[in-house]
């Protein structure tokens, strides 16, 4: 529908052929209907009567308006709209609807809709008032259960992401079935551990291909009985590829108007002569005196034991796991760098020497072993973290030499002035300090200008002085 033809619908075609015997008290009733609220306003804005045809604004006492301007009778922030309204009626017949804030005899305000109609060339003017409240109450209900719907979905959120971190966490292999054909839908690592596979492999595949033939009547049964009664026993099974024999309990539950079985798998009573391998190592990684940790190579911590834990002064594993190991481990931005581009280009590292900064602030000197393991489904590195006990304040680096120089310094006092002796003692400490940061950084002169704080230019001029290293190289 065009602009032209909408505009024509604003108003009535034939008005002469409906309204021309409609006398003055047929049309006070039509506008009073028309409206919660109309006021008649002559040409100096005065409110000369008032008609009301809402029940609900009787007890308001509206007729005190009546001979008050209705400048007075609005507030100051809707003045202006009021101002415009009467101002638009002198030149229009009908002006658009605006928002104004009306004073009750009460003193609050009400807000209502407001329109104006002229109804005589010497400005006279009926405003036809529609209350907003309802619809401010409607709106603000719609905006309560959208409120509502918002944190309904929050906590559905929440909920589901514990549980699928638990079912990811869980030690127990747990596969999801759908009932309806068969096929496997989600499985967690520890299933996929268990059978041996990437989980990627195991989701659309059927349950039955897991098994033996000869457990296939024995699956279906268990199957059946759990859609039907909700739960089933422990039942034994045997694996299709290592034909190993297993416990498998099945129950059920319904999400989305679908059926699904929960599928348990642990293992039968260990023959004699085996172990389990996976959880005594693990047992015996977080009895360990020394201090374990795996992580991933970027730093994030997956499992600590307990000397950890008491190394780095924790309150418990929970809050190392997660975390960052440069939080404890080495100097900050220094150490954990060489020790990750080693096992990136080298697989392991032996005996590095480093530090542990405790949660309450001390500080112990480590040697630190470790191993990056590549080959499984999630790669990450094994460290054990040994405290060096009664360690010297410098690396052990020419400790004769150290003994040898005191002695020679303290023959030559009385030989030469303080500030000679001073000086040599200084420059003694300061090729010292240089040997070991490159001991440490096993050469790497980058890093060990950073250890010792300065820039690589001053590192290389003291290297010349000293005649230390291969001055013909650069990092």
């Amino acid at each position: 529908m065009d602009t032209t033809a909408l505009k024509s619908l604003q108003r009535f075609k034939s008005p002469e052929s409906w309204f021309s015997a409609v006398d003055a008290r047929h049309a006070a009733a039509l506008f009073a209907a028309s409206s919660d609220v109309s006021l008649i306003i002559d040409g100096k804005g005065v409110v000369q009567d008032i008609a009301l045809g809402n029940e609900d604004y009787y007890p308001l006492d509206l007729e005190s308006w009546i001979g008050k301007t209705l400048h007075d009778i609005v507030n100051i922030d809707s003045r202006s709209k009021a101002a415009a309204l009467l101002r638009d009626a002198t030149f229009d017949a009908r002006t658009r609807w605006r928002e104004v804030n009306v004073v009750i005899p009460s003193g609050s305000s009400i807000p209502l809709n407001f329109t104006a109609v002229r109804l005589s060339a010497d400005g006279d003017v009926v405003l036809f008032g529609r209350d907003l409240a309802t619809e401010a109450r409607l709106q603000q209900r719609v905006i309560d259960i959208q409120r509502e719907m918002e944190a309904d979905y929050a906590r559905l959120r929440n909920a589901e992401s514990r549980y699928r971190l638990l079912f990811h966490m869980a030690s127990e292999p747990v596969l999801v079935i759908d009932a309806e054909n068969g096929r496997i839908t989600e499985a967690n690592p520890a299933a996929a551990r268990f059978l041996g596979v990437a989980p990627s492999r195991l989701v659309d595949k059927s349950v039955r291909d897991l098994f033996e033939p000869t457990s296939a009547s024995g699956l279906q049964s268990a199957m059946t009985i759990a859609r039907s009664m909700g739960k089933l026993q422990d039942q034994s099974l045997r694996l299709a590829d290592s034909g190993r024999e297993i416990i498998m309990a099945v129950s059920q539950y319904r999400q989305d108007n679908r059926q699904f079985l929960l599928m348990r798998l642990s293992v039968t009573n260990t023959p004699e002569g085996e172990t389990d391998f996976p959880s005594t190592a693990l047992e015996v990684l977080k009895r360990l005196p020394d201090a374990f940790v795996a992580f991933k190579l970027d730093g994030e911590i997956l499992e600590v034991n307990n000397a950890f834990v008491d190394l780095c002064q924790l309150a418990s594993a929970d809050l190392a796991r997660g975390a960052h190991l440069e939080r404890w481990l080495g100097r900050p931005g220094i150490d954990y760098s060489l020790i990750a581009t080693n096992l990136r280009d080298y697989g392991s590292l032996r005996d590095f020497a480093t530090l542990i900064r405790g949660e309450l602030g001390a500080r112990e000197e480590v040697d630190v072993t470790a191993v990056y393991v590549q080959d499984v489904d999630e790669p990450c590195v094994g460290m054990l973290i040994r405290p060096v006990r009664r360690r010297s304040a410098l690396p052990l680096v020419r400790e004769a030499g150290v003994q040898s120089t005191v002695e020679n310094l303290s023959h030559l006092i009385g030989t030469m002035p303080l500030k000679d002796l001073v000086r040599e003692t200084t420059d003694m400490i300061e090729q010292m300090c240089i040997e070991a940061a490159l001991k440490l950084t096993d050469d790497n002169r980058a890093s060990a200008a950073q250890i010792l704080g300065l820039s690589r230019q001053s590192l290389y001029a003291k290297l010349h002085r000293f005649g230390l290293g291969d001055l013909s190289s650069q990092d």
